[in-house]
């Protein structure tokens, strides 16, 4: 709750300032100053005012993007004032907008001037290529041999965040395009945060799905949409019972054939204690690991002594409840329960390299919550020796890890297009 309280304060001190920094501007143009406190409607008028493009006046209610928008208009305003110094603009900036409002109380309102041409266009692309890549494509690149030979190291893919939901930036105030470290340095700052929101999905997770997620076990404590990116295969889906046996897959007892890659000659005995397994007390390892029920949404989980361990970081930490075990009883926030009540999908992630691959079978299962897109294609693939894998450019790997090769449409398209410019020209030149 106190992150949304953190929203809450940062949103009436922005409309406060707003208010207290444009009032005289408005009145100066001959604007009713009732506008300058209706939504959307006052930035549009002041998009008129500063002669900046209509639209932008949505992206301010844009997460993140906001904070792309928000020091430009400060600017613009600026500008529009008679005596504007470079010492203003510094403490335009140094008070994050708060300055405007010294400034305001004797605006002198200059001459409108026409923005520069070539500013706007660097800056709207900016904000699309943004725009993109927070909300609807991101490109990732394979740096582990986790996926081989589905995924190879260097292969270079665009990973759609449409398909299971847009999930709206939780961390608020970042270096754009930068995820969490930029030259070993924290890109961010978590205080600022939004609740956790997701759009709704087009498409459900299914088996075999390949995903890109947020590592849940993250030691650095980062805030969920600052964890470092994982892609794996989703083989368990919430609701199902899986295990693992002599490195055969099976889902709700049945063999699941689709992912099984060629077996290794030397198995894992049955009994032996592999280290890092999930959970630490089980006599698992990774040729043979459970059975296991992964829980779904609305599910309640029969805890006992014998499986609170394996569903102790789901309690504790995606679910954020309190969990000790005293006496032989367990507590789940202070009181004694044999049930709990699961709030959230849960996914179990394999890696097609099964004999290397950092997956659940060693930290556990994944919630939906950490879930962030679908990978579309490969639009590069680098060999280590930095030679150019044809082969692999413009690949789709889907659920059934068939390769479908998309390269050869794209030349047409090309060649198409480069024929049709040619023939343009000539029609010109004539």
């Amino acid at each position: 709750m106190l992150l949304n309280y953190n929203i809450l304060l940062f949103l009436i001190i922005i409309k406060i300032l707003y208010f207290l920094g444009t009032s005289n501007l408005y009145l100066k143009n001959g604007i009713n100053l009732f506008v300058a406190v209706i939504p959307i409607y006052n930035l549009i008028i002041l998009m008129k005012i500063l002669n900046r493009p209509i639209w932008w006046s949505i992206l301010l209610y844009i997460p993140i993007i906001f904070f792309f928008i928000y020091p430009i208009l400060c600017l613009d305003i600026i500008n529009l004032f008679e005596k504007c110094s470079k010492k203003d603009k510094m403490l335009l900036l140094i008070t994050l907008g708060g300055y405007i409002i010294y400034l305001n109380i004797n605006i002198r309102k200059k001459k409108k001037r026409s923005s520069s041409i070539f500013f706007s266009i660097i800056f709207t692309s900016i904000i699309f290529t943004s725009i993109i890549n927070i909300y609807i494509i991101q490109p990732f690149v394979i740096h582990t041999p986790s996926m081989k030979d589905s995924l190879l190291v260097g292969d270079f893919l665009f990973v759609s965040k449409l398909h299971y939901g847009i999930r709206i930036p939780i961390t608020q105030l970042s270096i754009p395009l930068i995820h969490n470290n930029f030259l070993g340095i924290q890109s961010y700052i978590s205080y600022l945060r939004l609740p956790y929101i997701r759009l709704p999905c087009f498409q459900q997770i299914n088996h075999n799905d390949i995903i890109v997620f947020n590592f849940p076990n993250d030691l650095k404590k980062r805030p969920l949409d600052k964890k470092d990116y994982y892609l794996k295969r989703c083989i368990g889906l919430p609701g199902d019972i899986l295990s693992i046996k002599n490195g055969l897959i099976y889902i709700n007892g049945i063999l699941d054939n689709k992912v099984q890659k060629k077996i290794k000659k030397y198995i894992l005995p049955k009994n032996l204690k592999e280290y890092n397994i999930y959970p630490e007390n089980k006599l698992w390892n990774r040729d043979n690991y459970g059975p296991i029920y992964i829980p779904k949404k609305g599910d309640y989980l029969n805890l006992n002594l014998e499986n609170i361990s394996f569903y102790k970081d789901l309690i504790t930490k995606y679910e954020n409840s309190s969990l000790k075990i005293k006496k032989n009883k367990i507590f789940i926030n202070n009181k004694v329960q044999s049930k709990y009540l699961v709030n959230k999908n849960y996914y179990f992630m394999l890696g097609d390299n099964k004999n290397n691959s950092l997956d659940s079978r060693y930290w556990g299962l994944i919630p939906y919550d950490h879930i962030v897109g679908k990978p579309l294609f490969i639009w590069l693939s680098i060999s280590k020796n930095e030679f150019v894998r044809w082969n692999r450019c413009f690949t789709i790997i889907n659920s059934k890890t068939e390769k479908k090769y998309y390269i050869y449409h794209i030349m047409i398209i090309i060649i198409i297009y480069e024929i049709n410019y040619l023939c343009k020209r000539r029609r010109i030149s004539r």
